[in-house]
């Protein structure tokens, strides 16, 4: 996730220098690796989301388990 947030940040950066570029050859020079690292911090984003999914699924069957294993609370 570390390196998701690192590529995500270069890419705005890059992007920045990108639309405060005065010529065409500058402006290619910092939007194409902007565009890049955009859509692989996309990807990077993406391909981590089900196993994080599965893992908020596990915590919170394991929860209930644990709340079932303790039995009903006396009042």
């Amino acid at each position: 996730m570390a390196a998701q947030l690192i590529m995500f940040g270069a890419s705005i950066w890059m992007a920045m220098r990108f639309f405060a570029a005065s010529d065409t050859l500058e402006a290619l020079h910092w939007g194409i690796p902007s565009a890049t690292l955009l859509i692989l911090a996309t990807m990077t984003k993406l391909t981590l989301w089900p196993t994080l999914q599965a893992n908020r699924v596990i915590r919170e069957v394991k929860r209930l388990e644990l709340q079932v294993a303790r039995g009903p609370k006396d009042k």
